[in-house]
């Protein structure tokens, strides 16, 4: 696996590619090798049909178009390194083309919806301080789930009020409303001296006082939401996608949200936007005053 280290080594120092991307590339990889070897086949030999063959046993496996465009991504990235460091003669992945992916509509929390789960009685323990941190942070700056656990405590400034994401490529300063600035601010000096271990220069910190990781992050999200009897399909990026959406619906500038957001193109951001006028559509059709006539 030597080829592999030099891969993820070269995507991480190189590329500066986030902790999440460098982890999907090196399990898509590696699963790429591991069927090369069981084929019999060297690196230097693989030709166009083995990459193909590779992606019809990964369809027949049932994944879905998403993670077969993941892969595809990840085989073409690797074989460009290849290719480029002269380690194969030719790129046999050059040609691959990824599925179309169907856009779905993004499944966001409403605003009654978001003001449950970030209702928190009282703040009398550490953990309390910390998960309300968490969650007016998610919402208020519409940051990762994977950014956020990356975090160092010097990223927060409270004296200009900003938030300094430098996770992989979409480095940004995020500037922090007054509410969130203020559950920061309380975790911080209050929760985070109690919680961390010595040493530690996360901003976010599990039981043990070291830097979450993304899972153990996640799981605190999900035992929120399920106290406050949210019955929608909650995932990593509801937080972020109800932030967009409820800005954008407030009047904000799409390109102003994208930049926040860290997105490097508006595309992602017309997701958004249909969002808004599906909502627009159903609230003309359920509530428009002519919106049924008598005959």
């Amino acid at each position: 696996m030597e080829i592999l280290e030099q891969y993820i080594d070269y995507i991480k120092c190189k590329k500066r590619l986030s902790e999440n991307t460098i982890c999907s590339y090196y399990t898509d990889i590696k699963k790429y090798l591991d069927y090369l070897k069981c084929e019999n086949i060297k690196i230097k030999d693989v030709a166009e049909y083995d990459i193909i063959n590779f992606l019809v046993n990964l369809e027949k496996q049932n994944n879905s178009v998403a993670t077969v465009s993941r892969v595809i991504s990840s085989v073409k990235s690797f074989h460009d390194y290849l290719f480029l460091n002269h380690i194969s003669e030719n790129n046999p992945a050059n040609n691959i083309k990824k599925p179309k992916i169907k856009r779905e509509n993004v499944e966001i929390l409403t605003e009654e919806e978001v003001e449950a789960i970030l209702k928190f009685p009282d703040l009398d323990s550490p953990k309390k301080m910390r998960d309300k941190a968490i969650f007016e942070t998610l919402y208020g700056t519409g940051i990762r789930v994977s950014e956020l656990v990356e975090l160092k405590l010097q990223d927060v400034d409270l004296q200009i009020d900003y938030l300094y994401c430098n996770t992989g490529k979409n480095q940004r300063v995020i500037p922090l409303c007054e509410i969130t600035k203020n559950y920061l601010e309380k975790y911080i000096k209050e929760g985070r001296p109690i919680l961390a271990k010595e040493g530690e220069d996360a901003l976010f910190v599990n039981a043990q006082g070291q830097k979450f990781t993304r899972q153990g992050l996640w799981k605190v999200i999900k035992k929120y939401a399920n106290k406050a009897n949210i019955s929608k399909n909650i995932n990593p990026s509801i937080l972020r996608h109800s932030f967009a959406i409820h800005l954008l619906k407030g009047g904000a500038n799409v390109a102003v949200v994208g930049k926040i957001l860290g997105n490097s193109n508006l595309s992602s951001l017309q997701l958004y936007l249909n969002q808004m006028d599906n909502n627009i559509r159903k609230e003309i059709k359920d509530k428009h005053p002519r919106k049924k006539e008598d005959l």
